[in-house]
């Protein structure tokens, strides 16, 4: 029997707003939490979309035990648990018009034309990272990127959830056995030392092509082990930061469509600002003085008043923040043009407080 999109989460919505209401959280809290824009828990709550297994993963691990009984019944009738480790590509349900990104789904489709194709001469993976504060859209475009690959060239797809911004986060040997199980190998076989599970990883990995996503890392060196050493597969990675140290990586940066710009994702800067230390508030702000685009860390010490030591770490802290990003190159960050706007408000909230006292 076919069951149409709009039939097969018939529980979800109602679910969904009952689990939030439960935990006392508004819309705009659990998107941050669940690291997902306020827009899509809001076409989840009204049954607009039909959900992808990892969103499904993010909400449980967000709402707590009891959601983990409620919707991972949910998640196993679109084909997939809502926890566990790496999910197989080229299934997915996606109902929501996906516009704006043709540039970087080009893109995406030449780097990855050039990996399925690749001659004797090319003996390493594709690597892109793509970087961006939280709602631009990251994971959205390279699910779909990753599809359109399993689609046009028959590679096996596979997508890990390395849950970079939570307390959460994967380790490099839970997401290695992640990997090897998704790959067929059974946990008798998985050594236990990190550098041997790369090992074998790499040597299962340079009989197939295919590609892999990497949601949200936090860090190089949670990426490091994961990737393949042989051609054949392109690695999509996703992260708030740049991580400029995956060398010979391509960088493509995003930022939030005009139209997805909202209430809620400003409320979320709010709440990521207030968290932040005073040093990096106050660069935060004097960020306005810049345009959008690469910036030295030098141009921070001297807008801010801060000693080169200061400045990096507040430069590190706004990073660690999703408030900027990495630069491909080292001693650079790069401003997004949503958090310039942000900065430039900030900045006038401060002068308009500062005068009326």
């Amino acid at each position: 029997m076919t069951v149409r999109a709009d039939e097969a989460e018939p529980g979800l919505p109602a679910t969904l707003v009952a689990l939030r209401r439960s935990a006392g959280m508004t819309q705009e809290q659990l998107a941050e939490a669940a690291g997902l824009s306020p827009r899509t828990v809001g076409n989840l709550e009204r049954g607009q979309v039909t959900p992808h297994q990892l969103t499904i993963r993010r909400l449980v691990a967000a709402l707590g035990p009891e959601a983990t009984r409620q919707l991972t019944p949910l998640a196993e009738a679109t084909g997939g648990a809502a926890t566990g480790g790496a999910v197989a590509l080229g299934l997915t349900v996606d109902t929501e018009p996906f516009t704006g990104r043709n540039g970087e789904l080009a893109m995406l489709d030449e780097v990855a034309a050039a990996a399925m194709t690749a001659d004797g001469w090319c003996v390493s993976p594709a690597v892109v990272v793509i970087c961006g504060p939280a709602g631009a859209g990251k994971t959205r475009l390279a699910i779909r990127a990753a599809d359109r690959v399993v689609a046009a060239h028959g590679a096996q797809g596979l997508l890990l959830d390395l849950r970079g911004r939570s307390r959460l986060a994967v380790a490099p040997g839970t997401a290695l056995g992640h990997l090897l199980h998704a790959l067929g190998v059974p946990e008798s076989r998985m050594p236990w030392p990190v550098l041997e599970r790369t090992n074998l990883l790499r040597a299962v990995m340079a009989r197939r092509r295919g590609v892999l996503v990497l949601d949200d890392a936090v860090a190089e060196d949670q990426v490091r082990p994961l990737l393949p050493a042989s051609a054949g597969w392109l690695v999509i990675v996703t992260t708030r930061s740049g991580l400029a140290g995956l060398f010979g990586a391509r960088w493509c940066p995003l930022d939030p469509l005009p139209g997805d710009a909202s209430p809620a994702s400003g409320a979320i800067l709010d709440e990521t600002h207030r968290r932040l230390r005073p040093q990096a508030r106050r660069l935060f702000r004097r960020l306005a003085l810049l345009p959008p685009g690469d910036h030295p860390v030098t141009v921070a010490a001297d807008i801010a008043g801060l000693g080169s030591a200061d400045a990096e770490a507040a430069v590190d802290a706004l990073i660690e923040a999703g408030l900027l990003a990495d630069a491909p190159h080292p001693g650079r960050f790069r401003l997004n043009p949503t958090s310039h706007r942000h900065s430039s408000r900030r900045a006038g909230s401060a002068l308009s407080a500062s005068r009326s006292r």
